[in-house]
């Protein structure tokens, strides 16, 4: 029976998310045969499939100090919003990522990225061992609007996974999976509403059909995943772990004591589940 891991994305809520993988860590806790991961759900799954413990969450605050990833002042300088390029220093100086360990530890595993195509607007799930790991990482976390116009993977251009498929529950089902869990961001029994960003996206992609429904219809399709969580086939198990209420952080947050509460409201939400979940499983590490 496929055991799959589902990561969805948040921002700087990416804490919450390294709190969790780093008990799984702790543990020596990898029993999926299936990782799918959402934009910053990518960076984390990166870092908990190569082993690297804490890797994640201190690349979060490195990221949070002022300036060196959101800053109002790029757009005067002719620079985005956001300056995901950073991430190329971050993997490979900073906090280095161990990528042939993490493809040593997929050796039996399937593990995807998800993003969105920017002609067809429809998810792709992208597995990271066979194209740029780096790049497929900044296109599943590359927010429209505020990024780099198009990120580039194997010659099409993609955006942020989270408007083609913000919680892919329903894929990983898909591909076979019946025992699944699912690390949230948000609340359990949180459903999404239209954003301004998604009324923005709307706007800005006025002619351009595909797209422009992407964005109008991105809450719908997040909702629909809550549904299939709350009311699953009767072939499948679905167990979250989610924060209790909001988190401190946010898509933009630079506030590196928010960011620490919501970590270790991640380790709490682990052990937690490892206390009333993990005692039914077989337990299987890299």
């Amino acid at each position: 029976m496929k055991n799959a891991l589902v990561i969805q994305g948040g921002g700087f809520r990416t804490a919450f998310t390294s709190g969790v993988l780093d008990v799984f860590l702790e543990e020596q806790y990898a029993p999926f045969d299936l990782i799918v991961a959402v934009s910053g759900g990518a960076i984390a799954a990166s870092y908990y499939v190569a082993e690297q413990k804490e890797h994640c969450f201190n690349a979060i605050c490195f990221l949070a100090e002022k300036g060196r990833f959101v800053s109002l002042k790029f757009p005067l300088q002719s620079k985005p919003l956001m300056h995901v390029e950073i991430f190329h220093d971050i993997s490979g100086i900073h906090f280095p990522f161990d990528k042939n360990k993490a493809i040593v530890n997929l050796r039996d595993k399937e593990f995807y990225m998800v993003m969105t195509d920017r002609k067809t607007a429809q998810a792709h799930y992208c597995d990271p061992r066979k194209t740029n790991w780096e790049e497929a990482v900044i296109a599943s976390c590359s927010l429209p609007f505020v990024t780099k116009a198009n990120q580039i993977v194997d010659g099409r251009a993609y955006m942020d996974g989270a408007w083609g498929d913000p919680l892919p529950v329903e894929w990983a089902y898909q591909q076979g999976a019946k025992n699944i869990t699912v690390i949230r961001t948000t609340p359990a029994e949180e459903k999404a509403t239209k954003t301004w960003f998604d009324r923005l996206g709307e706007y800005y992609y006025l002619r351009n059909p595909k797209l422009r429904e992407a964005f109008m219809r991105n809450h719908e399709i997040f909702n629909r995943s809550i549904d299939f969580i709350q009311h699953p086939p009767h072939d499948v198990h679905i167990r979250q772990i989610a924060p209790d209420e909001k988190l401190k952080g946010g898509v933009y947050t630079q506030e590196k004591n928010r960011l620490m509460e919501d970590y270790l409201h991640g380790k709490e939400q682990a052990l937690r589940y490892f206390r009333e979940e993990v005692s039914k499983l077989t337990l299987r590490s890299f």
